[in-house]
């Protein structure tokens, strides 16, 4: 027994007409006394003076042994109708739970309509809501109560002389074990609860615990064996909802658990590539800077030379500038900034110049080829953002050939719908047999830092770099690919609405700027250096320098007037860029201003410059696009000033 079933035990004697009573060990006092006991302890009372439980000495003596020893008492008292049974209440370890007192007397006559006492107390039996019987000492079950017939046979009585019906209303895997426990009980061992299921009139199983133990007669023997079974299928069912709410929550934990480390790697992942950013970027300006003034004079030096072969080298050195400044591109692409001079760009004139570099990027032994189609139209796009992309996929294409294979370069216009709208793209394709991109891998291929190719021999940012730059054009990356096949990466990037603008030839320069003034304002001595001597050069009659905004206001202010500004965006002094514009419309200072600068189209944003009426070039340009771009702002400038006929 346990506590729980002593509590049982109390509630069903409560219900009983039977005088009952359960003492408690310590102190005997009483723990659950019923309405027919207390009757009875009152009426003693009453008629003797004596208290039933305290002041007979055989029934303290009884009480005591019991609460004791366990042992069983059956005391008749003298000049009394009285007979107390006194039996202990043991747990499933035999210990002593309490002592529990039955009154019985021949002097308490129950109403005839109840049948008398034994009648009540099987009506009680047979309606007790749990499955109870009775077994022999050999293990014959030879009762069971209605309440178990129905339950498992919605019948109160059932027909069954060899009392073995019930044997195929238990689960067969429970089965063995119930009759393990209870003959082991029945052999003298310990009286150990079990669970079993039994299968009720639909069918359905029912987990039940079972309860047991033996009914002593006066002399100590076993007279028969009482059971009960208790449906606990209601807690099983309550806890296996909680079982299963806990697996959610675990499951929802895990989940959560999961994005928590994907969001840690994510950010661990964008922090490293801010911070790789922020120095990609402080290096290419700084590059950017410094390219830009060796341009300019190389330039310089081109169009002063005479000599054809220090012309050639002075040429070899322009070039490598040019492919430096591709670099600084690439760092530029890296730090995560947008494309910088966005222009129109025709694609032949592109490939033409880009045709070798590309033929050395791919390897003598590769067969390469360039195909357009008759009819292609100009891309808005960052020139050399451009040409680098279509570099890297020549290389990765390279690499798929394993050096030893096919590539082929086309390039067309094609009208595509993109989010439910039709626009005009050109599409660079670059094609190659090689031996093409698992799928698995296709999903990686531009996450930053990925790369299959061996250590040493690529960085994982080239295709991420293409990627942001195409988006960032307004455009997308498509990639077809078979394992054995080949792989087709195409570049689709949107047609350009404007005009390509052709740069300026420099024979024209000195008559089209002659008696022009101009005002270059950078902190960079060398910028300044390099702008005013290649632009007075070229023909322009003067140039005015100042290393910040706050210098050129002064020059301003003080009467100075140019017909053109270039200047650098970001620079020490208390007047931003921005100011100083503002202060120039004050002024009513008409003069047009050309932007330069060696960062990227970011900066126009942090200086406020937001609304793009202002023309900018970035570093490293050359001479001939500043040229150009002069040409395009004095061009503007004479037509808005010249009267209408």
């Amino acid at each position: 027994m346990t506590p729980s079933v002593l509590s049982t035990l109390a509630r069903t004697m409560r219900e009983s007409g039977v005088p009952h009573a359960l003492l408690g060990c310590a102190e005997l006092s009483p723990v659950a006394v019923n309405l027919a006991f207390d009757r009875i302890l009152r009426e003693h009372r009453i008629k003797s003076g004596l208290r039933l439980l305290h002041d007979y000495t055989d029934v303290v003596a009884a009480l005591k042994a019991c609460a004791a020893q366990g042992t069983h008492h059956d005391i008749t008292l003298p000049q009394t109708e009285l007979r107390l049974e006194v039996r202990p209440v043991l747990d499933d370890a035999s210990n002593i739970l309490a002592v529990q007192c039955i009154i019985t007397t021949t002097a308490l006559q129950l109403p005839a309509k109840n049948g008398g006492l034994e009648a009540s107390f099987r009506r009680a039996m047979e309606q007790l809501p749990l499955n109870a019987w009775m077994c022999s000492p050999e293990g014959e079950i030879f009762w069971i109560n209605e309440t178990s017939n129905l339950f498992s046979h919605a019948e109160k009585v059932i027909v069954d002389p060899d009392n073995s019906y019930w044997i195929g209303k238990i689960h067969p895997d429970d089965l063995p074990e119930g009759n393990r426990k209870v003959a082991t009980a029945m052999a003298g061992g310990p009286i150990v609860p079990f669970r079993y299921r039994v299968k009720d009139t639909q069918g359905r199983y029912h987990w039940h615990v079972s309860h047991y133990g033996p009914v002593h007669d006066g002399q100590g023997d076993i007279l028969h064996w009482v059971g009960t079974g208790t449906n606990i299928q209601p807690l099983i069912d309550e806890q296996q909802a909680l079982s299963a709410q806990v697996n959610e929550l675990q499951a929802r934990l895990q989940y959560d658990k999961n994005l928590l480390w994907e969001a840690n790697s994510l950010l661990a992942k964008t922090q490293k590539m801010e911070l790789v950013s922020n120095l990609a970027a402080g290096v290419a300006h700084d590059l950017n800077n410094l390219l830009f003034i060796m341009g300019l004079n190389a330039d310089l030096l081109y169009k002063n030379l005479q000599d054809a072969h220090l012309r050639e080298s002075a040429n070899n050195v322009r070039a490598n500038i040019k492919k430096a400044a591709r670099l600084a591109s690439q760092l530029m692409g890296f730090s995560g900034r947008k494309p910088q001079s966005v222009r129109a760009v025709n694609p032949r004139e592109l490939l033409d110049e880009l045709r070798d570099l590309l033929v050395k990027a791919v390897g003598a032994e590769v067969s390469f080829s360039i195909h357009l189609d008759d009819e292609v139209d100009a891309v808005l796009v960052d020139k050399m953002y451009l040409e680098n992309s279509l570099i890297n996929l020549a290389i990765n294409a390279r690499d798929a050939v394993k050096g030893n294979g096919s590539i082929k370069l086309s390039v067309c216009n094609q009208r595509l719908t993109r989010e439910g709208r039709e626009s005009d793209y050109v599409v660079f394709r670059m094609h190659d047999d090689g031996e093409g991109i698992p799928e698995d891998i296709q999903k990686r291929i531009f996450e930053p830092f990925f790369t299959t190719k061996a250590t040493n021999k690529g960085t994982g940012l080239g295709l991420p770099m293409v990627k942001m730059f195409v988006e960032s054009s307004g455009g997308m990356v498509d990639v077809q690919s078979m394992v054995g096949v080949g792989t087709t990466m195409s570049l689709y990037l949107p047609k350009s609405s404007q005009t390509v603008v052709n740069v300026i030839d420099r024979a024209e320069a000195p008559r089209i700027f002659a008696n022009q003034s101009l005002l270059i304002i950078d902190d960079d001595i060398g910028v300044r250096n390099a702008l005013a001597n290649t632009l007075l050069d070229v023909g322009f009659k003067s140039i005015t320098t100042a290393f910040n905004s706050e210098y050129a206001m002064q020059f301003l202010q003080g009467g100075l007037q140019v017909d053109l500004i270039i200047s650098d965006i970001k620079m020490p002094g208390r007047m931003s860029i921005s100011l100083f514009m503002e202060q120039l419309k004050l002024m009513a200072v008409q003069t047009p201003v050309i932007f330069v600068t060696g960062y990227s189209e970011d900066v126009l944003i942090e200086q406020g410059l937001v609304d793009g009426k202002y023309p900018v070039l970035f570093k490293p340009f050359t001479l001939n696009e500043l040229l150009a771009k002069i040409q395009e702002i004095v061009a503007a400038t004479t037509q808005k000033l010249t009267p209408s006929a």
